[in-house]
């Protein structure tokens, strides 16, 4: 849920725009020339990081006498692996940006009206606002809805994007946890600059030290928050 710059994700750094504002705009103009000005445009840099799996033996007789794809499995396992470290690094980058903890005694639903009216304020487009809740976060918001509100929340679920509901214009996503003593996150997809490589498969056939096939994986992955 950002900008992604993925076509360029093989690079070790990536050069961004950065907003500086707007030009100034002149209503019915009456003198001319106007004034020339310079743009004070600036630059980010998405920092690309190599991401690596351990390497892993597929011991040659199991390969043939087992009645389940072992190397199969393993890959699977190594990839989802990956994603899983990967997908960590990016929800704890936004947890630093805009990340919150949630009192026992506040509401969720005030967090998220509070959210939504900040965006106003900021002057966010009205839409890919996104809110991550943790499971405790989530549950606590169910509590506090009414049954109307809950139908309205869950009729814009889209499982496809990962988004299980709307409310005061926010896209909500859930995880088990986001980060210590972070219960929500909350950003404008203009906000998250990312970079995403492919997943990359190495495998060593028949290595004689090893006894069997060796297996690992890699990844590249960077992210860019403007300061808070």
């Amino acid at each position: 849920k950002g900008t992604h710059y993925s076509a360029f994700a093989d690079n070790h750094q990536i050069h961004i725009p950065v907003e500086t504002g707007l030009i100034n705009v002149e209503k019915d103009r009456s003198v001319l020339p106007g004034t020339v000005t310079t743009s004070n445009d600036t630059e980010a840099v998405i920092t690309m990081h190599h991401f690596t799996t351990d390497p892993v033996r597929v011991y040659n007789p199991e390969d043939v006498e087992l009645s389940y794809d072992k190397r199969r499995v393993i890959t699977e396992k190594i990839a989802k692996s990956l994603n899983q470290k990967i997908a960590t690094e990016a929800i704890t980058a936004i947890a630093a940006y805009k990340g919150g903890a949630i009192a026992a005694n506040a509401k969720v639903l005030d967090i998220l009206r509070e959210q939504a009216q900040a965006f106003d304020e900021d002057d966010y487009p009205e839409t890919d606002r996104y809110v991550v809740l943790s499971a405790a976060a989530y549950a606590k918001l169910l509590k506090e809805l009414t049954d109307a509100q809950t139908n309205a929340f869950l009729a814009c679920a889209d499982a496809e994007s990962g988004v299980i509901g709307n409310i005061f214009g926010l896209n909500i996503m859930k995880r088990s946890t986001i980060a210590d003593n972070v219960a929500y996150i909350a950003w404008h997809k203009s906000d998250y600059n990312f970079a995403l490589g492919d997943v990359e498969i190495y495998t060593q056939e028949n290595a004689p030290e090893y006894y069997g096939t060796v297996i690992s994986a890699s990844a590249r992955f960077g992210a860019y928050l403007p300061p808070v």
